[in-house]
């Protein structure tokens, strides 16, 4: 009997950046509405069981709420648990800032945390988009950001609403946007996007590091474009599968011929290391990955 697959795009419609996470033993993705700028007003959350069948839970945050936003340019929202609460860092893209917002469910609805932006200002010349979130095993959580080809970085406060200390330049080689971090057998794992979000150049590349705060050395590119099937793939997250060492990348890729910079798909592949702890460079397929129930 065939086996389940997600199949790729997993969401329908135009939606990109895509942060996956598992939050009370179900999945979540976290997508930018992929679409001109005066219509990015609001994140959607989407859900599912067994990373095959989404279903669109609403609206998680709407920038209506959030009276220090432009009300456009919602962009690249990421998502942190902390001692039963849900924290979503995004970008107000066109200059607001970076906010954060608080809610009881994974799904939302979330409330603005602060009412101003966590970041506004440009440091170390880092536009301050595209926040992405970690938490490490021992709790602390940092925040990863940056546009304008700089990468910068801070400790969050225990409360996950302030900057804490220093902010640290972390700019890796050909760095363009979109930071993720990860950690696997006590080494962090630093990936970013490179190329232009708008045409087939978009990619993603990695580092390694004993810490999280660097350095990160480029090693190389591990996903971009398959003849055939996609280019221009990008702006990632990834998910290691609860008590596994399987990982699952969730990025969004654009379709062959279609010049239009907005019609970006989600979509999902295995991601595995070699001996090393290297990345494999990730192939794009149309297959997705296999259906899997949470444990």
């Amino acid at each position: 009997m065939a086996q389940k697959m997600s199949g790729n795009p997993v969401l329908p419609g135009w939606y990109a950046d895509p942060e996956l996470h598992v939050f009370q033993n179900r999945y979540y993705i976290y997508p930018t509405f992929s679409a001109p700028y005066e219509e990015q007003t609001y994140f959607e959350v989407w859900s599912s069981d067994d990373l095959t069948n989404w279903t669109k839970d609403g609206v998680g945050l709407d920038f209506a709420d959030v009276p220090w936003s432009t009300n456009r340019a919602a962009w690249a929202p990421s998502v942190a648990e902390k001692d039963g609460k849900f924290y979503i860092y995004f970008s107000a893209g066109d200059g607001a800032g970076i906010g954060v917002a608080v809610a009881d469910h994974p799904s939302g609805p979330f409330v603005d945390a602060l009412g101003h932006p966590l970041v506004k200002e440009y440091h170390h010349g880092a536009q301050p988009i595209d926040a992405h979130a970690y938490v490490d095993d021992d709790g602390q959580a940092y925040l990863y950001w940056g546009g304008w080809r700089k990468a910068v970085m801070a400790r969050l406060s225990p409360d996950m609403i302030h900057i804490e200390g220093e902010i640290v330049e972390i700019t890796p080689e050909n760095y363009v946007e979109g930071p993720f971090m990860a950690k696997r057998k006590g080494t962090y794992v630093f990936m970013w996007s490179e190329g232009s979000w708008g045409d087939s150049t978009y990619s993603v590349a990695y580092a390694l590091s004993p810490s999280p705060f660097g350095p990160f050395k480029r090693i190389g590119k591990i996903l971009g474009i398959e003849p055939g099937v996609a280019d221009g793939a990008g702006h990632h997250s990834v998910l290691q599968i609860p008590g596994t060492d399987d990982w699952i990348i969730c990025y969004h890729r654009r379709l062959i011929g279609d010049l239009n910079p907005h019609h970006r798909v989600t979509c999902l592949e295995t991601m595995t290391f070699d001996d090393n702890n290297f990345i494999t460079p990730i192939r794009l397929t149309d297959t997705g990955v296999l259906a899997r129930n949470l444990e």
